[in-house]
C-alpha cells in the first residue's frame, strides 16, 4: 500500500520549519511563528495541541528529542532558532525551558541527539557543538554555515555543511571528510550497515559508507532537499523546494507525494512506520500506509482538491510551448515511473498531472503557471523569472533578486540574502517587499516594483534613498534577543556589475591610447582579452584560483596602480573582486604600498578630499576589507598591521560620503575581528580610540552601527580594552551618536544596549 493522508496538524500561523516524533502518539512542531508545538494523538486518525513553547523570540529552525527517562516519561524536546538559542523542555510540561543552551553567534538551523544523549548542534555561524549535560563540551568548525548533524553509537558524529563537504569527528578532531556534493548539504540520516545518507541543494541524495565512500546516488527531486529521514523498514523518506516528499527504497523513488506549497521543510519518520512533513503553507501532515489510520475520505478529497488548485511555475516542470503539449487523452495512458509529471492542454489552461504507481492513475496536482506580468518573462543567468527586481545596496550598484509567481517569498528572500551575505534582519522585509510588489499580480498588470520605504523604484535595504525619494529607509526591526556582540567573521563586498567594470575600462584604454603622456601605459589588445578572461572567470568564481596566472595580475595591477588616479578606480574594483577568490594578487606585493599608492592616504588633507580622491579611497579601503576574506591575506595584514593601520586610522576625518564611512567601519570591523583572533593590546586600544573618534562624527546609521560593533568586539572580555573603554568616556559618546543616526533604527538601539551592558561589567 502507498502512503496516503493520516492527519492534518492545524495550529501554526507561518511556515513549519522543523517536525519531531517522541512516540506514534506524541508529535512536535516548530514553526517561523516562534512557537514549538507539542501533538497527542486523540483518534487513529487525528492529533491535537497538547501544549505550546513560547519562549523563542524569533523563528523556530531546528528540532529533535531526548529518549524519555524515569524523571521525563515523554523525554525531552531541544528545539533551535534564529534567536541564536538552543532551548529544551518537557513536552508533558511545555510552559517553561528546563535548561538555555547559549553560546551559538548565528542561526541554529541544525540540532540531532547522540545515542549516548549528547545534543549536537548546527549554526550559520559556521560551528558545530556538543552539548553534554547541558554543558558545552565540544565546538568544532566548518568553512560555512552547519545544516545538519548526526550522532553515532561510538561517539563520534557527523556534520553537514553549506560548504558542500560532511566531516565526521572524534571530539573536536576531524576523521574524515566526505566530498561529493555539489551544493549546501542540508540533511542526514543514519541507515542500517555502517551507512548513512545526506541530502543537498543539489538535489541529490547520497548514501555513504562511513569509511568515505558515496555508495549509491538517488535523483529526482528537482530542487533543493531540504531535509531527509529513515523509516524502521529501512525505506528513505525525503522533502524539499519541488513540493514533494519521496520514498526511496533499494535505490529507486517508489512513490512522490506532492504537497499543496512550494517548500516542504522537515520529514520526519514514526516509529510505526507513518512520517510527518513540515511546510511552507503552515499545516504539518501525517502520512500512512496503514488503513486503520487513514484520514477520512472527505479530508483526503479536501487534500486532493487543495493540491489540484496550485499554480505550479513552468519553471518546476520545463519549457512550455503550449501547442506542442498532448491533449486531456494522454491521460488514457498510464504513466512510465512513479511520481511521473506531465502538462496536459485543455484548451484554456495547462494542467500538471501526476502518475501514482500504487493506485494506477493519474492525479491533477495544479495548473501550471507562465507568465503572470504584462511582458511573458524576465530572464536572469539564463532561467526565466515572472519578475526580476533591483536590490540597491546603497553603492549604485543594483543586485538582482529573481522571483517567479508561485515561488514562496520568505524563501526567494531567504536565497538573496545567502548569496550577497547581506544581514539576516533583512528577511521579513525583503518577503514583504516581494509580497507587495508580485503577490497581487494580474493579466495584464505592470511588474514594475516600488520600493516599499519611498515609493520610488528601487528597493534600498539599509543604503541611503535616492534622490528624489522623500523619506529615510528605516531599518529592519530586530529582535530584542538578537546579539551583535562580539562579531566572528570577516565581512567584505562583493556586489558588482562586471559588464559595467569592463566596459570602463576599454572605454578609459581608448582615452589613454590618445593621450601621449599616458600612451606608453595603455593596455594592448592581447592584454585587454587578458582582462575579459578575468571579468569571466569572475562570472564562475569557483575557477578564479585554478585559472588566474601571473600575466592576468601584472595587468590588473598596471590599470589599477599605475594608470592616472582619475582613471584607475575600475582597476582598483576589479582587484578588490578578485582578492576574495585568490591569494596570487597578493603574491609578492606590499599592501602598505599599494593602498598608499591608489588613494595616496599619507598625504590625505585634514580638509575634505576632492572626489577622484575620494573615490579611489574608498575602493582602497573596500580592497582592503576583502583581503581579509582570504587566511594568506589575514596574514598579510597581520605581520603589516601597525603600519596599516597607522595609514587609514583617521581616514574618517576625509570624508563624510556614505560608502566611504561604511568602507571604513567595514575595515574597523574586520581588523576588530583579527585581533580577537590574534593578540595585540597596544593595536586594540588604538582602534578603539579611532573607533570612538569616528563615531563621534558619524551621520549615518549603517556606518555607525558596523563601528559600534567593532568597538563591541574589542571590549567585549577583554579587561584592558575594557578599561581603555572607560577612561576615553566611550559609553557618553555612543549615547550621544545615537540621537545624530537616528532613534527609528532599531539594531542601532540594540547594539547600544549590548554595548552598555559590557561598559557596565
Amino acid at each position: 500500500m502507498s502512503f496516503q493522508l493520516s492527519a492534518n496538524l492545524l495550529s501554526h500561523s507561518q511556515d513549519v520549519k522543523a517536525t519531531a516524533a517522541i512516540s506514534d502518539d506524541f508529535l512536535v512542531t516548530g514553526s517561523r511563528d516562534t512557537s514549538v508545538i507539542c501533538w497527542r494523538r486523540i483518534a487513529p486518525d487525528a492529533f491535537e495541541p497538547h501544549g505550546t513553547f513560547s519562549e523563542h523570540s524569533h523563528f523556530v529552525n531546528s528540532m529533535a528529542c531526548i529518549p524519555a527517562t524515569q524523571d521525563h516519561p515523554n523525554g525531552l524536546v531541544v528545539s533551535g532558532s534564529s534567536d541564536k538559542t538552543i532551548q529544551v523542555f518537557d513536552p508533558s510540561h511545555p510552559e517553561k525551558a528546563l535548561y538555555t543552551l547559549l553560546g551559538h553567534e548565528s542561526n541554529v538551523c541544525a540540532l540531532a541527539v547522540a545515542p549516548n544523549c549528547d545534543i549536537i548542534s548546527g549554526s550559520w555561524d559556521y560551528t558545530a557543538k556538543v552539548w553534554r549535560n547541558f554543558e558545552c563540551i565540544h565546538t568544532v568548525k566548518h568553512e560555512h554555515s552547519v545544516w545538519a548533524a548526526l550522532g553515532l553509537e561510538d561517539g563520534t558524529f557527523l556534520t553537514a555543511s553549506a560548504d558542500k563537504t560532511i566531516k565526521l569527528w572524534n571530539g573536536d578532531k576531524c576523521v574524515r571528510t566526505f566530498t561529493g556534493h555539489t551544493d549546501a548539504v542540508r540533511g542526514l540520516a543514519l541507515l542500517p550497515g555502517q551507512r548513512f545518507v545526506s541530502c543537498s541543494n543539489d538535489g541529490i541524495l547520497r548514501i555513504w559508507s562511513l569509511d568515505g565512500k558515496c555508495l549509491h546516488e538517488l535523483a529526482g527531486h528537482t530542487s533543493f532537499v531540504y531535509s531527509v529521514s529513515v523509516l524502521p523498514t529501512g525505506e528513505i523518506v525525503s522533502s524539499g523546494e519541488d513540493r514533494t516528499v519521496r520514498v526511496w527504497r533499494d535505490g529507486e523513488c517508489i512513490q512522490t507525494i506532492m504537497h499543496p506549497c512550494t517548500s516542504v521543510w522537515s520529514v520526519a519518520a514514526l516509529p510505526n512506520g507513518d512520517f510527518v512533513t513540515g511546510s511552507s503553507d503552515g499545516v504539518a501532515r501525517v502520512f500512512t500506509r496503514s488503513g486503520d489510520r487513514l484520514a477520512s475520505a472527505e479530508d483526503l478529497k479536501a487534500y486532493e482538491d487543495s493540491l489540484a488548485s496550485q499554480s505550479i511555475p513552468s519553471s518546476q516542470l520545463g519549457d512550455v510551448d503550449k501547442s506542442k503539449l498532448p491533449s486531456a487523452d494522454r491521460l488514457d495512458r498510464p504513466g512510465d515511473k512513479d511520481g511521473q509529471v506531465i502538462m496536459i492542454n485543455t484548451g484554456n489552461a495547462v494542467e500538471a498531472h501526476q502518475w501514482s504507481q500504487a493506485e494506477y492513475k493519474w492525479t491533477l496536482v495544479g495548473q501550471v503557471v507562465d507568465a503572470v506580468g504584462s511582458s511573458r518573462k524576465s530572464t536572469y543567468e539564463g532561467r526565466d523569472y515572472d519578475f526580476v527586481f533591483d536590490v540597491d545596496l546603497g553603492d549604485n550598484v543594483p543586485l538582482k533578486l529573481p522571483y517567479n509567481a508561485s515561488d514562496n517569498p520568505y524563501n526567494a528572500a531567504q536565497e538573496f540574502i545567502w548569496k550577497h551575505e547581506l544581514s539576516q534582519g533583512y528577511l521579513d522585509q525583503i518577503a514583504k517587499f516581494i509580497i507587495q510588489n508580485a503577490g497581487a499580480t494580474t493579466l495584464g498588470s505592470s511588474t514594475s516594483a516600488s520600493d516599499p520605504f519611498t515609493g520610488s523604484g528601487r528597493y534600498i535595504p539599509g543604503g541611503a534613498p535616492p534622490p528624489s525619494a522623500p523619506s529615510k529607509p528605516r531599518t529592519p526591526p530586530a529582535s530584542s534577543s538578537v546579539r551583535y556582540i562580539p562579531h566572528g567573521t570577516y565581512t567584505s563586498f562583493k556586489a558588482a556589475n562586471l559588464n559595467a567594470i569592463l566596459t570602463k575600462i576599454v572605454q578609459f584604454n581608448a582615452d589613454l591610447e590618445k593621450d601621449m603622456d599616458y600612451a606608453s601605459i595603455s593596455l594592448q589588445s592581447e592584454e585587454e582579452n587578458h582582462l575579459e578572461n578575468i571579468v569571466k572567470q569572475l562570472e564562475n568564481p569557483g575557477s578564479v584560483d585554478k585559472t588566474l596566472s601571473e600575466s592576468h595580475v601584472r595587468i590588473l595591477r598596471k590599470v589599477a596602480l599605475d594608470w592616472p588616479a582619475e582613471r584607475r578606480f575600475p582597476g582598483v574594483d576589479l582587484m578588490r573582486l578578485v582578492v576574495l577568490h585568490t591569494p596570487l594578487i597578493l603574491k609578492g606585493t606590499d599592501l602598505v604600498k599599494d593602498l598608499d599608492q591608489i588613494a595616496d592616504f599619507s598625504s590625505m588633507p585634514t580638509t575634505t578630499v576632492d572626489k577622484v580622491r575620494e573615490t579611489n579611497a574608498m575602493l582602497a579601503l573596500r580592497l582592503l576589507a576583502n583581503v581579509f576574506a582570504l587566511s594568506e591575506g589575514q596574514n598579510m595584514i597581520f605581520a603589516k598591521r601597525s603600519e596599516i593601520f597607522n595609514l587609514i586610522k583617521v581616514a574618517f576625518r576625509y570624508s563624510q560620503n556614505k560608502n566611504f564611512r561604511t568602507a571604513l567601519a567595514t575595515v574597523f570591523l574586520n581588523f576588530a575581528v583579527l585581533l580577537r583572533e590574534r593578540a595585540d593590546v597596544a593595536l586594540r586600544v588604538e582602534l578603539i580610540q579611532s573607533l570612538a573618534e569616528m563615531i563621534r562624527t558619524e551621520t549615518d546609521g549603517e556606518s555607525e552601527f558596523r563601528a559600534m560593533v567593532a568597538l563591541g568586539t574589542l571590549i567585549q572580555g577583554d579587561a584592558d580594552c575594557l578599561e581603555a573603554a572607560k577612561l576615553m568616556d566611550v559609553g557618553l559618546t555612543i549615547r550621544r551618536a545615537r540621537t545624530v543616526t537616528g532613534e527609528t533604527e532599531t539594531k542601532l538601539k540594540e547594539v547600544e544596549k549590548e554595548l552598555i551592558g559590557i561598559l557596565r561589567q
